[in-house]
């Protein structure tokens, strides 16, 4: 019996890890939406009220009513539309719209971001992907790694070394 030095992934495998990403990221926005609208609700009730005790002219009460609502309440919409692309590669996930690539790095690079620095693996026909500092440091450019992508679409959504794994 031949010895297994490298860890076996398989296409099932890949969907199974995609629906477990999938799902936290829905619960995860799902539950800040709730927190962010109790908080910026409340908010935005109070400002609209503040506004039409404190002016007289009931087009100036709606103008501000509207611009401050719609600003306090910007951040449970902008997670709003983080819900919808999660739904959206939900969808594509259920319809196995996802694919296994093999690809070979171009370079990596790294870059400042927020006081640390960032390190990314470049492939050609993907954008850049984030990698933890292991991974950067095992690999360089010629190696293969194994990248799961939503079909038509350049983003990586996981990405695994050729050294370390097979695919079956």
């Amino acid at each position: 019996m031949e010895k297994q030095t490298k860890n076996i992934i398989t296409r099932e495998w890949v969907e199974k890890e995609l629906r477990f990403y999938n799902t936290a990221d829905i619960r995860s926005t799902l539950v800040l939406c709730g927190a962010l609208s109790l908080l910026f609700v409340l908010l935005t009730v109070g400002l609209v009220w503040g506004f039409f005790a404190l002016f007289k002219n009931i087009w100036l009460k709606i103008l501000l009513s509207v611009l401050m609502g719609g600003l306090t309440s910007a951040p449970v919409w902008i997670n709003l539309l983080s819900l919808i692309v999660s739904l959206k590669e939900r969808k594509l996930l259920n319809c196995g719209e996802f694919d296994i690539v093999t690809r070979d790095v171009s370079y990596k690079s790294e870059k400042m971001v927020y006081r640390h620095i960032q390190e990314y693996l470049h492939f050609s026909d993907f954008k850049e992907f984030s990698v933890g500092h292991t991974t950067f440091q095992l690999a360089s450019a010629g190696d293969t790694f194994y990248i799961v992508h939503y079909n038509a679409k350049k983003d990586i959504k996981l990405l695994y070394s050729a050294k370390m794994y097979e695919l079956q």
